[in-house]
Formats: C-alpha cells, sequence, structure tokens
C-alpha cells in the first residue's frame, strides 16, 4: 500500500470514500468484525496508572509510526477524551471506549470493544498492531464510522452518567472554560481492587496567586449521579459515602498511593497538552479530600433527594473527607469553588430544588 499524505480533517463524505477506496483491494486481514485483544476496561486489578517514557514520546513527537496524529485528533475533536491506564491509553467517545492503545515489549497494539457493533457498517477493523505510518492512518479513516455505530448502540443502551463524565473533563481540563474553573479532572472511571470512582480530580483554584503554587493541591473525589433512580440502593449515596470511608481508613493508606498515582497521570497529561495549566503538581497538600456529589437532572417534584439527604444528615459524623455537593454556575459542567457547598448550606440554599413541596416543618 502506498505512503499518501493522510488528512485528519475531512467531511464525513470523504471519510466514507477514502474508507471504501483504500479497501477495494485491501488484504483481508479481518473476515468478521470480533474484539481484538480488548480486556475490561474496568479491571478492577489494575494497579499503578502510567505509561512509558518511550510511550509519551511516541505520541508527542513525529516518528514515523505517526502516533502523534492519534493525540492531536484528540486535542481537535472535543468529543474525545483521552485517559492514562497501566502501560495503555483509553480513548473515549461519549462515555465509552472508542480505542485502545497499549504498549508491550516495544509494540503498540489497538482495539475497539465489538460489542457497540450494531449494523455491521465496517467489514473489517484496522490492524491490531501498530507498525507501519499507515496502520495508524487506518484507525484515524476508522474512527466516524466506529462512532457511528457507538451513537447506534447508545441509542439502546443509555449510558449518561459516564457521558456526563466525558463532558466535565471537557469543561475543566481543556477548551473555553478550564482557565478559569478551580478543578482539573485527573482521571474518570478509575477503579482498582481497594476502591472505584467516578472522577478523581485535583482542586486548584484558578486565582493567580493559588494558580502558580504548585505544591498545595487539594485532592477531589467526584460522584456523578444522573437522574434520580441512581441515588438509593447498592449505587446509592449512602452506600457510596461508607465505600468512601472504608477506603481512606488510615489502616489502607490509600489515600497517600492515591495522591502519588494522580500526581503522575496529572503531569502525564499536562506533558501531552490535554489540561490547559502551565504547571505541573509537585505536592499534593495533606488537608481532608473532598467528596463531591454531582447530581444531573434531578426532579424536584421527586422527594427521593430529600430523603435520601436527610439519612445522609445521620452518618456525617466524623468523616474522613469533606462531604460536598456541586451546582453549576447558572448553566454547564464547569467546577467553581463558589458553586461547591457543604452538606449544611446546600440543605439550606436550595431546599426547594431540592423538593419543591417541602413544607415550613419539613424543610431541610
Amino acid at each position: 500500500m502506498e505512503n499518501p499524505d493522510f488528512g485528519l480533517f475531512c467531511t464525513g463524505d470523504q471519510l466514507g470514500s477514502l474508507w471504501i477506496d483504500r479497501h477495494e483491494n485491501f488484504d483481508r486481514r479481518f473476515c468478521k468484525i470480533k474484539n481484538i485483544g480488548v480486556k475490561s476496561v474496568a479491571n478492577t486489578k489494575e494497579k499503578h496508572r502510567i505509561i512509558s517514557d518511550r510511550f509519551i514520546d511516541a505520541l508527542t513527537s513525529e516518528t514515523d509510526l505517526g502516533l502523534s496524529r492519534i493525540l492531536s485528533l484528540v486535542k481537535t475533536d472535543t468529543t474525545l477524551c483521552l485517559e492514562i491506564r497501566r502501560n495503555y491509553i483509553n480513548i473515549y467517545y461519549r462515555g465509552g471506549n472508542i480505542m485502545k492503545i497499549s504498549e508491550d515489549k516495544d509494540l503498540f497494539f489497538a482495539s475497539f470493544d465489538s460489542k457497540y457493533i450494531t449494523k455491521g457498517l465496517m467489514k473489517e477493523l484496522p490492524p491490531a498492531v501498530l507498525s507501519t505510518f499507515n496502520d495508524v492512518s487506518e484507525w484515524i479513516w476508522a474512527i466516524p464510522f466506529l462512532k457511528h455505530e457507538m451513537d447506534l448502540w447508545f441509542g439502546k443502551n443509555h449510558k449518561n452518567e459516564r457521558e456526563f463524565q466525558q463532558l466535565m473533563v471537557r469543561e475543566n481540563n481543556f477548551k473555553g472554560s478550564a482557565k478559569g474553573t478551580d478543578y482539573f479532572i485527573c482521571d474518570i472511571e478509575y477503579a482498582n481492587s481497594e476502591g472505584r470512582f467516578d472522577l478523581v480530580a485535583a482542586y486548584w483554584p484558578s486565582s493567580g496567586a493559588e494558580r502558580k503554587n504548585n505544591r498545595n493541591i487539594g485532592l477531589s473525589f467526584i460522584e456523578m449521579k444522573y437522574m434520580d433512580g441512581a441515588l438509593t440502593g447498592k449505587a446509592g449515596i449512602r452506600n457510596h459515602i461508607q465505600d468512601m470511608r472504608n477506603y481512606l481508613d488510615p489502616a489502607y493508606d490509600n489515600l497517600s498511593k492515591l495522591k502519588d498515582e494522580m500526581k503522575e497521570v496529572f503531569n502525564i497529561k499536562q506533558k501531552l497538552g490535554l489540561i490547559d495549566n502551565q504547571k505541573h503538581i509537585e505536592k499534593f497538600n495533606d488537608q481532608k479530600p473532598e467528596y463531591i456529589f454531582v447530581f444531573a437532572n434531578h426532579d424536584p417534584d421527586s422527594q427521593i433527594l430529600y430523603d435520601e439527604l436527610q439519612k445522609v444528615k445521620a452518618i456525617t459524623d466524623e468523616l474522613p473527607f469533606d462531604l460536598k455537593i456541586a451546582t453549576s454556575n447558572f448553566m454547564g459542567y464547569g467546577l467553581y469553588r463558589q458553586n461547591i457547598y457543604e452538606l449544611n448550606d446546600f440543605l439550606n440554599l436550595f431546599s426547594k430544588q431540592i423538593y419543591a413541596k417541602v413544607t415550613g416543618s419539613n424543610k431541610c
């Protein structure tokens, strides 16, 4: 196959033509769409999240492989989000993993989760081993088609929480409002044998003096709850609080380990240009971490949130974290410290939004 100048920016029709034209005489390496070397994204046994210097160089430097074009695409296409894992990266679209790139024994591998294939619009996937410039180009061409397959899958399998998590990353890490918000998202869908969190963030106020100080960064855990059905049960608010209490038990030393890990993850993302900040993190501070709940699309006519928060009030004594609730600054997902409230302040200020039918004697 010849090595033309592969463009990243084409219309959907142009990309479709490129895909068909380039594959009319293509060696049919994959007769069927299949899951090529995919491992579970939520690997609870996974430990430290880090990629090698060689991997970072491949993503940031002009090499014969051209892997830097993937990073350029992620930074240009705001529907994509790149997250650091152990020896691999996940690229998310609408909260789902559209591409995994891993490094093993000086080789790079790429894969796509075949569960998203619904209509079989693609007859084959690009090569699993990224050994040439063309191999990477195949994946770049395939991204719009993989997106379409995922759109169809999400139309029947709603994953709104994850989609809104990704929006929060975009709003607070780069593009637009990121320079003014007070939190950077280090990681989403964090999971290992000790804990599982929707988002892990660095609390780094945007005011001039504080933003210049990279040795006093706060650590925050963020739990996204989309609609009222997510507020109760095994994955409800109270169970999350108990799980976080257990995770932060000093006997396990989880907090210091996580701070070390998130410092590395943040600094890698900052080096890759995925976090719009001039400074890296030198040190997280020793203050209590924040545990912030985000309630997306709560219905004020529903009593569920009111009832749950009343029960939460009874279990908040001597927590090893500061329990807080996030609200938006009018609309959007930018995290500003002026809109992050302690539980009691949130209950007092937003009683009618929590439950519109609350009466005077039953106020929050």
